[in-house]
């Protein structure tokens, strides 16, 4: 293998189309981080490679570096293709609502171990457990920005010492009615018990929690306004995903 070959274990976080039949690929690697990599003929069927190249598969790539970031395909294994999320359009969107927020936190050349950890051990849960992606969708976002470095800080109490009745955003941190900052949003006792037990448990044991759906549903009123206001946005498959789960009977 050359200087400028390199092999990996990544996820495929976004594929593009460019050209007839090559693609644009995004992947997390634990070691590189972020890296772009052309995947010359990868949608033609007889491409050997194809299957490891679809969006959310973790595989083993050979890449040549073209210049720093940017690769282009030799080779790709399929290791996981969570076929599970494939077949089911609103799991799919979790998914890809998963990994956008977590390319948004991710640079080029930059470790990101923990954060492509916490990816697959999240897409892995969905698989398992179809039924609690609500709860698995805020498990991921406090963990994901506790990764970052943004942790917030849940109690039944405002630091003033009146009970806690909105989140602030900004600060992440409770505050009562008097209290409240302009970025605040509402959060009642269920919804802070659960964001609490979330936050100081293990990934595993808030990704297997017994919980309320409609109260773990309830929480991207808590995590969303925490998120937009430390990350400045959100990925376009947030609305697609709102809008999936508005059709839902």
């Amino acid at each position: 293998m050359s200087e400028n070959t390199i092999k990996l274990n990544a996820i495929v976080v976004k594929a593009t189309q460019s050209g007839e039949n090559d693609k644009l690929l995004t992947l997390l690697s634990p070691e590189e981080g972020k890296l772009t990599v052309i995947a010359k003929g990868v949608k033609s069927l007889k491409h050997q490679s194809r299957n490891a190249c679809a969006p959310l598969c973790y595989s083993s790539f050979v890449l040549k570096k073209i210049k720093d970031g940017f690769y282009s395909l030799v080779s790709a294994e399929l290791k996981e293709s969570f076929r599970t999320l494939s077949e089911d359009v609103v799991l799919l969107s979790y998914g890809a609502y998963f990994a956008s927020l977590a390319e948004m936190c991710v640079q080029p050349g930059i470790s990101a171990d923990e954060e492509v950890r916490l990816l697959l051990n999240t897409l892995y849960v969905l698989c398992k457990r179809t039924d609690a992606a609500p709860l698995i969708k805020a498990v991921f976002e406090f963990k994901l920005m506790e990764i970052v470095g943004i942790v917030p800080e849940f109690s039944a109490e405002c630091p003033c010492g009146d009970r806690a009745t909105y989140f602030s955003a900004g600060d992440g941190e409770v505050r009562c009615a008097l209290h409240k900052t302009e970025d605040s949003v509402p959060i009642n006792p269920s919804q802070l018990k659960l964001s609490t037990y979330i936050t100081e448990s293990s990934l595993k044991d808030a990704l297997f929690c017994e919980y309320d759906m409609e109260v773990s549903a309830s929480l991207s009123s808590v995590t969303e306004p925490f998120l937009r206001y430390h990350l400045g946005n959100l990925p376009k498959s947030l609305d697609y995903l709102h809008g999936i789960i508005e059709k839902m009977p």
